[in-house]
């Protein structure tokens, strides 16, 4: 208790900024508010690739690294990326970046001509 107690006015804000975020995350987001926090505290971003069964990892990367590129002006590496086999998109991926997503799906294209 004493460490807190020798904080100043600014620094007890950003530590009751930091606790209104993790309590709010912890109770609209279940599990998914760790990797969010974790985020948040570290400035690291997070990268993952969804696409389908029909391809195979590097094809799903090449198209990736194209897309991170263009989309969020980032080159992540390779190894930073989780890829995620979805048989519900139809054709080739979706891309995330934390909560930012471009999707690249057959079934996009088609949702938008109906």
């Amino acid at each position: 208790m004493e460490k807190i107690e020798k904080l100043n006015s600014s620094e007890l804000k950003t530590v009751l900024k930091w606790l209104k975020l993790y309590s709010d995350l912890t109770k609209k987001l279940w599990n998914r508010w760790k990797s969010i926090f974790k985020n948040k505290l570290s400035w690291e971003s997070s990268y993952k690739v969804e696409y389908t069964s029909a391809l195979w990892v590097d094809s799903a990367w090449s198209k990736a690294e194209i897309a991170f590129k263009k989309a969020f002006s980032v080159e992540p590496k390779k190894e930073n990326v989780s890829f995620i086999i979805n048989d519900d998109i139809f054709g080739w991926i979706k891309i995330f970046k934390n909560d930012d997503m471009v999707d690249l799906s057959l079934a996009k294209a088609i949702d938008q001509i109906k």
